[in-house]
């Protein structure tokens, strides 16, 4: 209804139609307002105090066959080559990743043995990405291997 014509009703209509007014143009126009500003303070918050990203730990486990006639110290340093390569991808695919643990495992007619395990942070393995400072390693798979120190696997 106009409000040319509210002048000419009633003093009770006028005040029942302006309450109509209040609640079908202003009340809405308060609700607008009022999640516009949570809405701002949840965005200056997100902004402020975002969340925290979740860090984990890669686990890999490789595992290398050794070659016939082949030395085990040969067939170490392949085991540490392949652990320092699965370090240094797992690291640089995933920025979240903070430690890696790779095991390096040897197959030999079908025994499975365990050689090396590189445990690293990220921290650590920039300032010396090297598996034979980070790596623990197994001595006693030389003799599960059938293998005499300097012999052949």
């Amino acid at each position: 209804m106009p409000f040319s014509r509210l002048k000419l009703l009633p003093r009770s209509i006028q005040s029942f139609q302006w309450a109509l007014f209040q609640r079908s143009v202003l009340a809405p126009l308060g609700m607008a307002a009022l999640l516009g500003t949570t809405g701002s303070l949840w965005l200056t918050e997100a902004l402020i105090m975002p969340k925290a990203a979740s860090a984990y730990t890669a686990r890999l486990d490789l595992y290398l066959t050794h070659e016939l006639g082949e030395y085990y110290d040969s067939f170490l340093r392949r085991a540490e080559m392949a652990a320092r390569a699965g370090a240094q991808r797992s690291f640089d695919q995933d920025l979240l990743i903070t430690e890696v643990n790779i095991n390096v495992v040897a197959e030999s007619d079908g025994l499975a043995v365990p050689v090396l395990t590189l445990a690293v942070d990220r921290r650590q393995w920039q300032q010396h990405p090297e598996t034979d400072y980070w790596a623990t390693y197994y001595s006693w798979a030389r003799v599960w291997l059938n293998q005499p120190p300097g012999g052949s696997i």
